[in-house]
């Protein structure tokens, strides 16, 4: 008996000298993303978790939940702003059903370059869109990469602005996309992701628009063997925070966690940018029975959704384009 005590006394003894690290986390955040365990946005998230880990000595760290686990588009918005999410990593599209602001971000050749958007994102003058999600109970800890949004479809390749007439083609739910594809000459038909392989498959829709990356892990090669480097929006993807849960945590917790982050979204957007860059070439190497079309010149299609420009700098939503052109010319000079 005297035996069995000394030796409980010794492991309580042991357990007092246990490092922080080995303590179960203060907090524990969850991540929502869309895309697959390998996707970009699995592998910054992963990078998001060490970096939170160790700067944090362990106090917090992540769950995370890709490939829609949780919610799909704006729902996973709406869970993060009621609390029931407490990170996404989401598109423009998605956002702008829960934060109408971010419809700006959805504009016809709003950026020329991956730098320049986010550049123009990281400026003062884009600083309203920090805002208006604090508004809608959202904290943007800031953008990571999605890429350049091309058009495939399963009729032809698009060489001229001309031959997108006609195509019937499945968009996010985003009138500023609507508005853009009917520019263009296309008939839009807004549909979940869920539902896209099933509708190209089917010849419901001839053609969608996505990054590269989505063409090709989504398998829609299958069922779309023309793709064409529209590159008719670069898409930002902002990470947003419950508010309340942000305002919960002390300044030193909110420092530590929004420095993890920043640091976790240079390699973010390195990878997927490093990935974008090489995915497709040796994606053709391997033998991809698809046709890319490469268009040097985009002039003349830019010059079809020039109008749609006009009609949102006129409208609720002018304010916001107009902040976009403003660090757009600040950051150009």
């Amino acid at each position: 008996m005297k035996k069995f005590v000394g030796v409980c006394l010794l492991v309580l003894a042991l357990l007092a000298f246990v490092p922080a690290a080995f303590a179960a986390p203060a907090h524990v955040f969850t991540v929502h993303h869309i895309g697959s365990m390998t996707h970009p946005y699995q592998k910054g998230a992963e990078h998001f978790k060490e970096l939170l880990e160790k700067y944090s000595d362990g106090k917090m760290t992540l769950d995370i939940f890709g490939s829609n686990q949780l919610a799909a588009g704006a729902k996973a918005v709406e869970g993060t702003q009621l609390g029931t999410i407490d990170i996404f990593i989401e598109n423009p599209m998605s956002v702008s059903n829960v934060i109408p602001s971010f419809e700006a971000l959805n504009m016809p050749y709003l950026f020329n370059s991956a730098a320049q958007a986010f550049a123009m994102m990281d400026s003062e003058q884009c600083k309203v869109f920090a805002q208006d999600s604090e508004a809608h109970g959202i904290k943007l800890l800031g953008y990571w990469y999605n890429g350049w949004r091309n058009v495939s479809n399963s009729k032809r390749p698009i060489k001229k602005v001309e031959d997108l007439e006609g195509l019937t083609i499945r968009i996010a739910e985003s009138q500023v996309f609507a508005d853009m594809m009917a520019a263009f000459g296309m008939n839009a038909v807004p549909l979940a992701n869920s539902e896209v392989f099933t509708a190209l498959q089917m010849g419901t829709v001839d053609a969608q628009e996505n990054p590269q990356n989505n063409y090709i892990n989504n398998k829609y090669y299958e069922v779309n063997r023309y793709f064409s480097m529209t590159r008719h929006v670069f898409s930002v993807e902002p990470v947003g925070m419950n508010l309340e849960l942000w305002n919960s945590l002390t300044p030193e917790e909110q420092e530590t966690l929004q420095k993890a982050f920043n640091d976790a979204t240079v390699y973010a957007r390195e990878i997927a940018e490093s990935t974008e860059t090489n995915q497709l070439k040796e994606f053709l190497d391997k033998g991809a029975d698809i046709e890319v079309s490469y268009i040097e010149d985009l002039t003349p299609f830019m010059e079809k959704v020039a109008p749609v420009y006009e009609k949102y700098k006129n409208n609720e939503l002018g304010v916001y384009v107009k902040a976009l052109e403003a660090a757009k010319a600040e950051i150009s000079k």
